[in-house]
């Protein structure tokens, strides 16, 4: 892969990681139009990467409010902290189970362009009748309440859905405001994401997984954190006065084009 592509996919990578219209499906497509078929499994984990460090410097505010939750409760003290951070990983528990065993045991992967077009198209208007929502939910994310966003953001394992997508449609179903929704589905993705990282970096270091060129990666991963920070602040900034109106109506313009490429 040649450093014109890396620039590309980072982009790419960081702008739709951030955005509720599925971050695999856009990257599998500008795969397929740059002509490269072969999956990079090293160059994934640094655009993955990349994105994760944006989200990590964007809140790291509530990063080091997670991090003093960790550790009261580790020392058995309650406090406003240790409470957040109990949420956020009760969030995390079903995805994590799920992908576990999908990627670990079973090494499950659903391929299917036609699927990837009806999910993309389906879950645009699930987001649509969601975001419709009027109410707002007073006070943090609830324990009942972030559970069922953990298991809303199972459905991301179809491909189309965006992990981000479903766990918004949850969130705003539910009644917390889009801004809100966001920065949780932001915080709920750090643990798994972190998991699944270093998971694979650790098959680069047994040498299950090669690294053919460090230059390609480095630049991928560079971009995807620059251009997911940028995303970042646009999103924190569009959701307090907009719908998600435009985004879901991309969403259905896009699923409707994969699936014509795939009839015709």
């Amino acid at each position: 892969m040649d450093l014109s592509h890396a620039i590309l996919f980072g982009i790419i990578q960081g702008v739709t990681e951030f955005l509720p219209i599925s971050s695999s499906a856009h990257l599998r497509i500008i795969r397929n139009i740059c002509g490269i078929f072969e999956n990079e499994p090293a160059f994934e984990i640094f655009l993955n990467a990349g994105s994760f460090l944006a989200i990590v410097f964007f809140y790291h505010q509530l990063i080091w409010k997670l991090l003093r939750g960790s550790w009261d409760l580790l020392t058995v003290c309650r406090s406003e902290d240790r409470d957040f951070f109990i949420t956020i990983a009760v969030s995390s528990v079903p995805v994590i189970v799920i992908f576990g065993i999908a990627e670990i045991v079973f090494s499950i992967s659903i391929n299917s362009m036609l699927i990837m077009s009806i999910a993309m198209i389906v879950f645009s208007v699930v987001l649509w009748l969601c975001d419709r929502n009027a109410q707002q939910m007073p006070g943090p994310v609830s324990r009942k309440h972030s559970i069922l966003v953990g298991i809303a953001q199972i459905l991301s394992f179809i491909p189309g859905v965006s992990r981000l997508g479903s766990c918004l449609s949850m969130m705003r179903y539910l009644g917390y405001s889009r801004r809100e929704s966001f920065r949780y589905a932001m915080l709920m993705s750090l643990v798994p994401v972190c998991g699944a990282i270093t998971l694979k970096l650790l098959k680069v270091f047994c040498g299950k997984i090669f690294i053919n060129d460090w230059n390609a990666v480095f630049v991928g991963g560079l971009f995807a954190f620059v251009s997911g920070l940028i995303t970042l602040h646009f999103m924190d900034s569009f959701l307090k006065t907009h719908q998600l109106l435009p985004i879901i109506i991309y969403r259905i313009i896009f699923g409707f084009c994969i699936a014509i490429n795939c009839l015709f």
